[in-house]
């Protein structure tokens, strides 16, 4: 039996407008990507301290990946069915287990069944940080808000250890750390509520509606962004840039990465959806032009505009995707969105590369990027998301 608005809209367990649960949303999210985030270093550490093969480092990412996509693919199944809150605490359990396991056996079996365990209780928290926001009463804020800490903290980590205590960047300390972040988060987890906003009774299901063609939409867009993103060292070696100088500005870019989304709550209501997504999908096309001949000043201005204008555009994706979503069971598919357009943006980019040059992988991200947004602004405009810029 569905619950009565009204009275969820009294209840102090409703997330709308909640600071504490929008807080703890945002601990779900930064849970549920910083292995994604620190994965290149992670690699890196797992294979010169357990002496690994390429072959063998690529199965650690590989199983990660799998348990996180199969886990995000069937949330449709579980994620109307499962007490958030409990969910949350089994999953930073299951990862505060998997990586205490580990540090202390430190062999690689261990850390490959480590990384499979992890990956299916990042999946979880992440999915469930994404269902939070859904039910709050002004999605374009909460999504966007969540997006910052999940790309700051991540940056945070990999700055201080790489400015100051580079002698401690090792298998131990890496992974003590995401162990550090995941027991903060346990304490923020009693903010989840119990109760969930109701949804229509007569609401159906279907994989083909509007919220799957947001989706792809996010799909296809995050491509052109990973594709790029995995290459950008490459970028600076074909363009003469130190690789060490190379490696600050991509600290940069995930730096504005995590402010880019603070203008969103600072976006007037008026202006609704459609103007500030065309104007930081404009900013994040533009920024390509600059890497036809890249100087060291032109990849920093890439890196201080590009990820900040992608990221601001990406919360309204996540927003329409929850608009039309009236079941509640979709949501959950915009980190198995995510990570499809992260195992084939950059493939397509690698190839584009190798058979006709850097340029036609540039047109990759600006055609992945302008056509995601299209999609994102043709179904906009059939919600009242362009009427006032927030849910109701």
């Amino acid at each position: 039996m569905a619950l009565d608005n009204s009275m969820m809209d009294n209840s102090p367990d409703n997330p709308k407008d909640n600071n504490a649960v929008l807080i703890a949303a945002c601990g779900n999210g930064v849970s549920g990507v910083i292995i994604f985030a620190l994965l290149p270093i992670l690699l890196a550490v797992c294979a010169d301290d357990l002496q690994l093969s390429d072959t063998q480092t690529g199965f650690l990412a590989s199983t990660y990946f799998a348990s996180y996509a199969l886990v995000t693919a069937i949330s449709i199944f579980w994620i109307l069915k499962i007490e958030w809150r409990e969910a949350s605490y089994a999953a930073i359990g299951v990862m505060v287990v998997a990586i205490i396991f580990m540090i202390i056996s430190k062999t690689y079996h261990a850390t490959l069944i480590g990384f499979f365990f992890c990956g299916i209780g990042a999946s979880i928290l992440h999915t469930l940080g994404y269902g939070i926001v859904s039910e709050m009463k002004d999605t374009d804020r909460g999504f966007a808000l969540k997006l910052i800490p999940e790309q700051l903290v991540p940056a945070a980590i990999l700055l201080l250890l790489s400015a100051y205590f580079s002698e401690l960047l090792n298998f131990n300390t890496l992974f003590s750390c995401i162990l550090g972040v995941l027991i903060i988060h346990a304490f923020i987890v009693s903010d989840i509520p119990k109760e969930r906003v109701a949804k229509p009774d007569n609401a159906k299901f279907n994989i083909l509606s509007g919220t799957g063609l947001a989706l792809l939409a996010l799909c296809i867009s995050f491509a052109g962004f990973a594709g790029l993103w995995a290459f950008l060292e490459r970028i600076a070696n074909n363009s003469g840039i130190n690789i060490d100088l190379a490696g600050q500005l991509i600290s940069i870019g995930l730096i504005s990465a995590g402010i880019g989304p603070l203008a969103v709550p600072f976006v007037p209501p008026q202006l609704g959806r459609s103007k500030p997504l065309i104007f930081s999908t404009i900013m994040a096309i533009l920024p390509l032009i600059m890497l036809s001949d890249t100087t060291p000043l032109k990849y920093a201005l890439v890196m201080v505009f590009l990820p900040a204008a992608w990221f601001m555009g990406n919360a309204y994706f996540c927003s329409v995707v929850s608009d039309k979503d009236d079941t509640g069971r979709m949501i959950g598919l915009i980190p198995f969105a995510l990570s499809c357009g992260a195992i084939i943006g950059p493939s397509v980019f690698g190839w584009l590369i190798d058979n006709y040059g850097f340029s036609s992988a540039y047109w990759f991200c600006a055609l992945s990027f302008g056509t995601g947004a299209t999609i994102i602004l043709f179904l906009n405009r059939s919600t009242h998301g362009d009427s006032n810029g927030r849910n109701t």
